[in-house]
């Protein structure tokens, strides 16, 4: 998935918006090319500039088969507590944008505005079926007796803000159903899906380091990293439930500039997809998939 970030200024720089759009519509023939998939997450400037520019790059996507979600920027506020219902009203206004242009059936879940409001709760109220892509701001919202030994607030907001939970990949392998953001044990009459399977940032995967950014830097060692979730993945899992892995590939990656690298991580992946090891999904793809297990 790729995130079209609330400090894009498309909405205001239409040469900046131009590029985005040629750039994802070359990313989407390469991918279409190893029968992959991608997923376009787009917070409020992105969504806006489709509109502002007479451009609707999101549904264009949405008919080559790729995906579409919301993305929200917001959440763990520091020294700021929303309440739910004012989380859930963020929530909506970035959901509403991006319905707009895709409809409400194409724009079923949310990346990021996890925080110390309960983003479970807030997120199923402003209408998003899943939440992907959670990070360690999620745990903000759970006494520290439900998080990991460690992951103190400081910690979090320090150190492993964006780091993926759980820590532990056997544990994150799996979509799970929440009745709210206390704890990440499912639950049963849960009310949002917690997508999991995530791998973190491309770039920085072969660097092995949280949050390397601006440090981190895109070469071989990242795509061996993916191929070693996969076989990690596959060497683990439970073969009575659904189980999956994510990745972020961030707009600046998908670039002509890239196009060696992104065909060795593509070819990579075909040969464990032709294997019948990996099946590529949408993000919304992959949560109709395991709600209809």
């Amino acid at each position: 998935m790729t995130h079209m970030e609330e400090d894009f200024k498309d909405d205001t720089d239409k040469g900046l918006f131009d590029r985005h759009v040629a750039n994802m519509r070359w990313a989407m023939d390469l991918f279409d090319e190893y029968g992959a998939k991608l997923t376009f997450e787009s917070d409020q400037p992105f969504a806006k500039a489709n509109s502002i520019w007479g451009v609707n790059a999101l549904k264009e996507v949405v008919d080559r088969g790729h995906g579409v979600g919301t993305h929200a920027g917001f959440g763990a506020t520091r020294g700021v507590t929303l309440t739910v219902d004012q989380l859930a009203a963020k929530f909506k206004e970035n959901k509403s944008l991006v319905d707009a242009l895709v409809g409400a059936a194409n724009n079923k879940g949310v990346s990021g505005g996890t925080g110390p409001t309960d983003w479970v709760l807030a997120a199923s109220a402003a209408g998003f079926g899943y939440s992907d892509a959670v990070t360690g701001f999620g745990y903000l919202s759970m006494p520290v007796s439900a998080r990991p030994d460690g992951w103190t607030n400081q910690y979090i907001l320090k150190t492993a803000y964006h780091d993926a939970i759980p820590p532990e990949l056997a544990n994150r392998l799996y979509p799970r159903l929440l009745a709210d953001a206390k704890d990440l044990e499912p639950d049963a009459d849960g009310v949002l899906t917690m997508m999991g399977g995530d791998i973190g940032e491309l770039a920085s995967l072969g660097e092995g380091r949280t949050n390397c950014f601006p440090n981190c830097v895109l070469d071989a060692t990242d795509v061996a990293a993916v191929v070693a979730a996969i076989v990690e993945a596959d060497s683990i899992r439970d073969r009575s439930r659904v189980a999956r892995l994510n990745m972020h590939i961030p707009m600046v990656l998908l670039d002509k500039k890239n196009e060696t690298l992104l065909r060795q991580l593509l070819g990579e992946i075909k040969s464990y997809a032709d294997k019948g090891t990996v099946t590529w999904a949408t993000q919304v793809g992959s949560y109709e998939g395991f709600i209809s297990w």
